[in-house]
């Protein structure tokens, strides 16, 4: 990046060098190399100059196409955060670009979302990663952000990604919803339901396949039909491979 000699006065001239230059070293910022167009490059190089190195021939440019996603803003701004249990955040890549893709991640699991934007709200008390990235032709834009949850589900450390396990519910007693989290060693197919004290299924919370982590579901004390269901005591069930564990939910309303 080409600057005036002073601190601070690099502007959007760009050095590209195709032999060593060591009269550059020490005094500009090096931050990048040609990977496509070499050839450009090449031929560039070998137009004749006059005496104070211009051109003899103008080397213009036709036309110009960004190749890599291009942003305006990121949101939030500052990468650490914190945040209380439940509570929604949104995360954004912003762009104008409709050629740009988005995938998301929560702690390095793929996310059902490809919008600019991701809705956000964890359970599980602890450091969260959310990652959102940006492509465009073969291109990608990174930005992670880190997230410190409290006062929501308690999880050791030790345990996390070392075994599959059920976790009690949080807040239990509740009323009308609680959170369920559980964690596995390895990708499984995971089905999680509620009964109720006589052993009958309430509901059916998760049948699907879940990758190793941690991962929280909340339940809002109603049956398959969407029916609030009665104070007392019910039981959720967690099979995961040959793995199966239940644990007890008080609903006091």
């Amino acid at each position: 990046m080409a600057n005036t000699g002073q601190p601070n006065s690099a502007g959007s001239q760009y050095f590209i060098t195709v032999e060593p230059t060591a009269w550059l070293n020490g005094d500009y910022a090096a931050f990048g190399h040609v990977t496509m167009g070499s050839d450009v490059v090449e031929a560039i190089s070998e137009v004749p100059t006059d005496a104070n190195d211009k051109p003899l021939v103008d080397v213009e440019i036709d036309s110009i196409r960004i190749m890599t996603p291009q942003f305006y803003g990121i949101t939030p701004e500052q990468d650490t955060l914190y945040a209380a249990a439940g509570e929604q955040l949104v995360f954004g890549l912003l762009t104008n670009d409709p050629e740009v893709t988005f995938t998301w991640y929560i702690d390095e699991e793929l996310q059902n979302e490809n919008s600019f934007l991701l809705n956000v709200s964890l359970s599980v008390n602890g450091w969260h990663e959310i990652k959102g990235v940006g492509s465009k032709n073969g291109y990608d834009y990174e930005q992670i952000w880190w997230l410190e949850i409290t006062g929501g589900t308690y999880i050791p450390d030790d345990l996390v990604n070392n075994s599959t396990k059920l976790y009690q519910n949080s807040p239990n007693p509740f009323n009308p919803n609680t959170t369920i989290s559980f964690a596995l060693d390895a990708t499984e197919f995971v089905k999680l339901d509620i009964f109720n004290m006589k052993g009958q299924h309430i509901r059916s919370l998760v049948q699907a396949e879940y990758g190793a982590g941690i991962h929280s579901i909340n339940w809002n004390g109603t049956d398959d039909h969407l029916k609030t269901v009665s104070s007392g005591i019910y039981f959720y069930r967690l099979q995961a491979g040959s793995y199966t564990e239940t644990r007890r939910a008080l609903l006091l309303k």
